[in-house]
């Protein structure tokens, strides 16, 4: 935003001095621009015009303000009004848009009433070279000492996702060599699996730039010569318009005793500590899942209910211990009588169940049942002494629109039904069993 050859509208200008004042003005290496009280752009020097790609015919009415970047508008409005009780302001540091992107500078007004009430004459330095020399060449020993031995990873990531730097933490925790991985895609990293999770996490943290709450995500990183993935939580920090950094500044740290105890607190959660089966709430779960794979699909699945014929006899003849042992062995022989495809659970005390799926004909169940029903009769060894429980099951077919509790129910009251015909057999629900009253064990 050059002044015009005949500086029309610069009230300065009317003595060969001045006209020498306003040439140095308008050579200054640094930026010099004129606003008014509302912000308005009134002149600029060549310095301006070089940064911003415009003149000042073309600049003019413009609001300055609209060239700072959004996070640092209120500290400069605050600044330009401290200013006008001041003979020079305190300089302060904003970034600036230009054609070439953000750029760091220093700033400092000094007031300029004859000008018109409120101008302002704006001095602004370009910094963002030195502080990218003082960040990459950092003058403090001792701070880049603790980077890079701290025991989290730090990188600077491209706004296009590609590592710039990194930390020795890098080699030290995966094997890998900083030099090589710069340049590189930060995907290279991460398993295949996690690639578009990371990726989404920078989307993310390009959407917002505050500081107290960086984006969190957690996936797999390569180690060299390991086949297993080693888990790591980043936290992500938007500096793309810091023009001293322009990237995303990625911390991480590995956890994998974190997701170890997560892991063990879920399995506890959702299975039993005595036959180590899943429990009562991962088999609903299941159930519940399962059901609605068999609608989407157009097929049907199979629930069996098992109840233990002799544990309570087992318990008050040879003690809990027994009794522990045969619910243990009962585990043990579902386990070997399923396939892969499917579900065994202990749902509370004498009781157990199975959800069956991927089969063809009732058969297939039936054939199921037999075999459990068989391994049972087998006795068990307990202190040297034979000890045996029998079970009785019953099962119920899935139906289009049946929920958990209807199939549960039906399963159930198969189970009764074969408890009431004998025992150690089993009985498929058939609709008649709705009316029949349910028989005490």
């Amino acid at each position: 935003m050059p002044l015009p050859d005949d500086a029309a509208g610069f009230p300065l200008v009317g003595s060969p001095r001045d006209e020498d004042l306003l040439r140095l003005f308008r050579e200054l290496p640094d930026l010099i621009v004129v606003i008014d009280a509302s912000g308005t752009l009134i002149w600029g020097n060549r310095t301006a015009e070089r940064l911003f790609t415009t003149t000042v015919d073309d600049a003019a009415g413009l609001s300055a303000l609209d060239y700072v970047h959004p996070e640092d508008l209120a500290f400069v409005l605050l600044s330009l009004d401290s200013v006008q009780e001041k003979e020079v302001g305190s300089p302060i540091e904003i970034r600036l848009k230009t054609s070439n992107g953000w750029r760091l500078m220093e700033l400092v007004g000094t007031p300029v009433p004859w000008l018109g009430h409120g101008s302002v004459l704006l001095s602004l330095r370009d910094l963002t070279e030195r502080r990218r020399y003082e960040v990459s060449h950092n003058r403090d020993a001792r701070f880049r000492a603790v980077v890079q031995n701290a025991a989290v990873v730090t990188m600077l990531v491209a706004p296009d996702g590609t590592v710039q730097s990194s930390s020795g933490a890098l080699s030290r925790m995966l094997g890998h060599d900083p030099e090589l991985l710069e340049g590189r895609p930060l995907v290279n990293l991460v398993t295949e699996g996690d690639r578009q999770a990371v990726m989404g996490a920078l989307v993310r943290a390009a959407r917002t730039s505050d500081f107290a709450s960086p984006v969190t995500v957690t996936v797999g990183l390569i180690k060299q010569g390991e086949r297993s993935p080693i888990p790591f939580e980043f936290s992500i920090v938007n500096l793309v318009d810091d023009p001293t950094v322009g990237g995303f500044v990625l911390t991480g740290h590995d956890v994998t005793d974190r997701k170890r105890l997560e892991e063990e607190l879920s399995y506890q959660a959702f299975h039993d500590s005595l036959t180590g089966l899943g429990n009562r709430g991962l088999f609903l779960n299941r159930l519940a899942h399962s059901l609605e794979r068999a609608e989407r699909g157009n097929d049907r699945i199979a629930a069996l209910f098992l109840d233990m014929d002799g544990l309570k006899a087992a318990n008050d003849r040879r003690g809990h211990a027994a009794g522990d042992s045969l619910l243990q062995s009962m585990a043990k022989v579902l386990v070997g009588c399923i396939r892969r495809s499917d579900t065994a659970a202990r749902l509370g005390g004498d009781e157990f169940g199975v959800i069956v799926e991927e089969f063809t004909y009732p058969r297939e169940v039936e054939a199921l049942a037999d075999r459990i029903l068989a391994a049972c009769r087998t006795p068990l060894m307990v202190e040297g002494q034979p000890l045996s429980a029998t079970v009785s099951i019953g099962f119920a077919f899935s139906r289009p629109g049946i929920t958990v509790d209807e199939l549960m129910s039906n399963a159930d009251r198969a189970m009764y039904t074969a408890k009431h015909h004998g025992k150690d057999r089993f009985e498929r629900f058939e609709d008649w069993m709705l009316a029949a009253a349910v028989p005490a064990d």
